[in-house]
């Protein structure tokens, strides 16, 4: 789902989801949807505090 977000071009929609999902349920798949996600939009703030949670 955080992918078609993404490639949809709804990057706040995608980081929304993410954010919401259980850290626990949070894998590196989903992490890597929603950096392309907030990439795609633009949004290069919410990525990188997203990248900064992961890391």
């Amino acid at each position: 789902m955080i992918n078609a977000f993404g490639l949809n071009g709804m990057g706040s929609q995608a980081a929304k989801l993410y954010r919401e999902m259980p850290n626990n349920l949070r894998d590196h798949v989903s992490q890597i949807c929603v950096l392309n996600a907030c990439s795609h939009a633009g949004l290069l703030h919410e990525a990188r505090t997203i990248f900064n949670e992961i890391s």
